[in-house]
């Protein structure tokens, strides 16, 4: 086969096909994408199988299941004679000679813990749990070229795992998170690993694991990347458990600022309070993020982690292109006055249904009473929210004046109901906007047709639903069910000059296709130019900014 694969094929005719050479072949190589296509070319002969095992074993995810999983093929189950296969692909790390092509590595899923209980009670580790640890870490061990290693299991990384990678000069991302289950387990002093660009760490509850993670932090000179993502119990509870100087205390001390490009910050709800410049050099900071983490409208001052870093002059915020928060507060707006050159900025609006703590710890969608201070609470009483309507021309004012030439998103809340000057004044100040998601009532709704035809670069609208009132949506779902809305868009879009493919109206999508030419009934028999519109889930447009970032997933 080898012989075959270098020296060409002989044909039936007595001519021969000559092979492509084999940087063609490394092309195609890095084409592919799928495991299983990656492990058939690695059978085809043995210089293929040299040339496509880094590619192979270059992205490891195991999943661990807490339960006997059966082949939906013949019946058996998994790992039938041996071991499951997240055991059998851990064994296959450590004993043969293929760890040392990983670059990213990542295990998830339910690690099943026999009598945790039990060895709780006498403080030990279970033997399981403690065995995962060690097999993992060897496997880490070998794995020379590693660069991103991820920890999502529902059991604690114990520090034998963290000794492991402390030792790879080559990992620059780090993902972990902790269970929601409360089992004793060692306290770590999570070790520097100054090679980092990017850390999330997600479901953080000080009362589950204290692990301390200063030093992680203080010697993370190249960190680009901190998502830090917290347990919503504590904000459920009101409970005031977290202290950002396990965090953050030894880079204080130092005087020294993480220069990270993108941060995000989520649930997180602590009485102390660390100006922005005193942990991030604002210098460097390009995409923030904050939800459910700093006062709201509604809110009280139970939150408040850069509420200072807010009121910071125009010279710490050089670079900062993209803001997206979940809350609105007067101290924003000055904010938002006090910078310039924003690209993105993103509004999140009250979310349908409740989040509360369901013991997923991430914040996810639960059929949960609402907690305090939280979107779906703020939604459910709407004379609540007096505050954040009168925020709406403070912040338009900001934004117009100060982003208007740069701002290419822009979504708004949609409590904020903007009348026919509100939405000239965009559309005159924020000629350069891609993407729009705003409200308007049905009122003025014929007036926003007339105006959008000035945004030239426009490629995705939304008209959002307003959360107090629902005689918009009721009108337009009445609208949709009559087929008025793809006539009505069909009818505005047929010139070359729009670009529009996204169409939001409430929970209603449209996508908008190319123009070309159609033969109807109407059309005649030479035809006509014009643009399809279909009727699309809302899923499918979850790529587009304005749809994709209104939510409370991180």
């Amino acid at each position: 086969m080898a012989d075959r694969a270098s020296k060409g094929i002989a044909l039936e005719t007595g001519g021969s096909m000559i092979p492509l050479p084999l940087n063609l072949v490394a092309l195609i190589i890095a084409y592919l994408d799928q495991p299983s296509d990656l492990a058939r070319i690695c059978r085809t002969c043995r210089v293929f199988h040299y040339m496509t095992l880094p590619s192979l074993y270059a992205n490891v995810s195991l999943r661990s299941y807490d339960y006997i999983r059966y082949s939906q093929r013949d019946g058996r189950p998994e790992g039938c004679g041996m071991a499951s296969p997240f055991s059998m692909g851990l064994n296959g790390l450590v004993s043969r000679n293929v760890a040392g092509y990983v670059k990213r590595f990542k295990v998830l899923g339910e690690w099943k813990e026999h009598e945790a209980e039990d060895y709780s009670n006498v403080g030990r580790v279970t033997d399981g749990s403690m065995m995962l640890s060690i097999l993992i870490r060897v496997a880490i061990e070998k794995m020379l070229v590693l660069d991103s290693f991820s920890w999502e299991l529902n059991t604690k990384m114990l520090p034998t795992v963290w000794q492991g990678l402390a030792q790879r000069v080559t990992l620059t991302h780090l993902t972990i998170r902790f269970p929601s289950l409360r089992h004793p387990r060692p306290i770590t002093l999570v070790p520097p690993i100054p090679s980092l660009r990017s850390i999330k760490i997600y479901d953080i509850d000080p009362l589950c694991y204290a692990d301390d993670v200063s030093l992680l932090f203080l010697e993370a000179k190249k960190l680009e990347d901190l998502k830090l993502i917290w347990s919503p119990r504590m904000r459920d509870a009101r409970e005031p458990s977290v202290s950002l100087s396990t965090f953050f205390g030894k880079l204080i001390a130092a005087e020294h600022n993480l220069p990270v490009k993108r941060t995000v910050i989520k649930n997180l709800y602590t009485l102390e309070s660390q100006p922005c410049n005193e942990v991030l050099d604002n210098s460097t900071l390009e995409e923030v993020t904050f939800v459910n983490s700093i006062g709201g409208a509604a809110d009280d001052a139970g939150t408040a982690f850069f509420e200072r870093g807010w009121r910071a002059s125009i010279e710490q915020f050089p670079k900062l292109k993209m803001l997206r928060t979940n809350k609105i507060t007067r101290s924003q707006s000055e904010f938002l006055g006090s910078i310039k050159g924003l690209e993105r900025l993103y509004l999140i609006g009250p979310q349908r249904r409740s989040r509360g703590y369901n013991g997923a710890g991430d914040g996810s969608e639960s059929d949960s009473t609402p907690f305090l201070n939280s979107p779906a609470s703020s939604t459910n009483s709407p004379s609540n929210d007096y505050t954040t309507h009168n925020l709406k021309d403070e912040y338009l004012e900001a934004i117009t004046k100060n982003h208007g030439k740069t701002l290419r998103h822009l979504l708004l809340m949609p409590q904020w109901r903007l009348s026919p000057d509100d939405i000239a004044l965009i559309v005159r100040q924020c000629p350069n906007l891609e993407q729009l998601g705003l409200g308007v009532e049905y009122a003025n709704f014929m007036n926003f047709r007339l105006l959008v035809p000035f945004l030239s670069r426009l490629t995705a609208i939304r008209l959002l639903d307003n959360p107090d009132d629902k005689a918009f949506a009721d009108k337009m779902k009445e609208l949709a069910n009559e087929r008025s809305h793809e006539q009505q868009i069909e009818g505005v879009s047929n010139h070359q000059e729009w670009k529009i493919k996204w169409v939001g109206i409430g929970d209603l999508l449209f996508e908008v296709g190319e123009m070309e030419l159609q033969f109807g009934p109407e059309d005649g028999p030479k035809g006509a130019w014009r643009r399809s519109v279909w009727r699309r889930p809302l899923e499918a447009a979850k790529q587009v900014e304005i749809f994709g970032m209104d939510s409370l997933e991180v």
